[in-house]
């Protein structure tokens, strides 16, 4: 049947662009893995938000007047954020890497792929970690256990004049939080009050030999940037509810990645363009070419749908085994970037066994490769000798490396599709008269 034939066609390129296209995912993140790439953009992004110094020459030796900026993602990721470095090992504290603080941003080039590495910078930053991050590196969680010795809280039973003697410790503590204050406020707790006796026995531990910043002091530290403008905004909203100022400051966040992400998506997909022409170049990927020779030889169309199914078959397999085994993991929603990149993983077998049998399957020749030309046959892989040969050739592989842009998810779903239909079959005629 000519229709079963041209869809025929259709499975074998798409099986052939399914596998190609999962190869040119494989050569992109083995390069962005190589460059540290998302790591490094990442970076740059945050630095950006944050007002940290950006990559060049500091200060000019023996400038007095030359004060170093607050590199507040080197205190971030010294610090609160500094276990998002450890790379999921077993054990972080081994895996961390050396204090940023001590590394500068390089300028870029090698230097720069060296120190991401060296660094063990992260990929991924989940947005409630960032808030929670900057929050505490202005308003200190010692002043947060310090809000919740509010006199209010005290029991009713307690005397006045013990209950004014409190009143003027939170006070003091409240002006100036430091060891000593913390001190009196905890010998001024009242044994009727157990709870606050507990939370001020931690806030005296909590409390270094320097004052704590108060949310003010801490808000004029940060330099100027979009992080600070984001943060004071969220203290004048939430009126100083902590929970509050994490979730808008979150929210913040997720805006400004979800941009980043936009402008990651157009520069990858520039990069996905290369390699897709370059394997298209390399292999001779002539669409025109292909599509003529499953639509001449039967046996290679009959090959191409028998090797579609096989690789469907071990698709869904692999698909299913990894989605019983990972319902565990992604239950708790807190997937990155990287588990939904990861998660093509799964179908690598099934497609590296359709690059097989696209490539070496008994009957399954599809042209792919080149040739020396000859007279004496039209053999597609071979390199034209004429203008329009070369027009037609060249047009063939625009149309190769098109399709490769289109990802391995695309041509995958496309060829369960296509196998489908040809499965079904010609719809039956309705046995009903009008």
């Amino acid at each position: 049947m000519p229709d079963s034939s041209a869809l025929d066609v259709l499975i074998g390129l798409a099986l052939l662009f399914a596998a190609f296209s999962l190869a040119v995912s494989r050569i992109n993140e083995a390069v962005l893995g190589v460059l540290h790439y998302r790591e490094r953009r990442l970076e740059s992004a945050l630095r950006g938000l944050l007002g940290a110094p950006a990559p060049g020459p500091g200060p000019a030796p023996g400038d007095d007047d030359a004060h170093p900026p607050v590199d507040l993602m080197a205190r971030l990721f010294d610090g609160p954020l500094r276990m998002l470095r450890a790379g999921g090992h077993e054990d972080p504290a081994a895996h961390q890497g050396p204090d940023m603080a001590a590394h500068p941003p390089a300028e870029g080039g090698w230097a720069a792929v060296r120190r991401a590495r060296h660094l063990r910078l992260p990929s991924y930053v989940p947005s409630t970690l960032f808030a929670q991050a900057l929050v505490d590196l202005v308003d200190p969680p010692a002043r947060a256990m310090l809000g919740q010795l509010r006199p209010e809280s005290l029991p009713l039973d307690v005397p006045h004049e013990q209950r004014a003697i409190y009143i003027a410790a939170y006070q003091n503590a409240t002006r100036t939080l430091d060891a000593t204050t913390a001190a009196a406020l905890l010998a001024a707790t009242p044994a009727q009050y157990p709870t606050g006796r507990m939370i001020a026995a931690t806030l005296v531990s909590a409390v270094g030999g320097d004052p704590v910043a108060t949310l003010e002091q801490g808000l004029a530290a940060l330099p100027p940037s979009a992080a600070k403008t984001a943060l004071t905004a969220a203290v004048v909203r939430a009126r100083g509810d902590r929970d509050k100022i994490v979730t808008e400051l979150a929210g913040w966040y997720d805006q400004a990645m979800d941009r980043l992400s936009g402008w990651y998506r157009r520069r990858i997909s520039v990069f996905l363009a290369g390699y897709a022409l370059l394997l298209a170049a390399a292999f001779n990927l002539d669409t025109i070419g292909i599509a003529r020779a499953l639509w001449q030889d039967g046996p290679v169309r009959e090959a191409a749908v028998t090797a579609a199914r096989v690789t469907l078959d071990q698709t869904a397999t692999a698909t299913d085994s990894a989605g019983a085994s990972g319902d565990s993991a992604s239950s708790d929603g807190s997937a990155s970037p990287g588990d939904s990149a990861s998660s093509g993983g799964d179908v690598v077998p099934a497609a590296e066994e359709a690059v097989r049998a696209v490539r070496d399957a008994s009957g399954l020749a599809l042209p792919i490769g080149w040739v020396r030309a000859s007279e004496d046959r039209g053999d597609p892989r071979e390199v034209p000798n004429s203008v329009r040969g070369w027009l037609v050739k060249i047009l063939g592989l625009a149309l190769a490396c098109f399709a490769l842009t289109a990802g391995a998810p695309f041509w995958f779903d496309l060829l369960g599709r296509l196998v489908n239909m040809r499965s079904s079959g010609p719809k039956p005629r309705s046995t009903t008269s009008s």
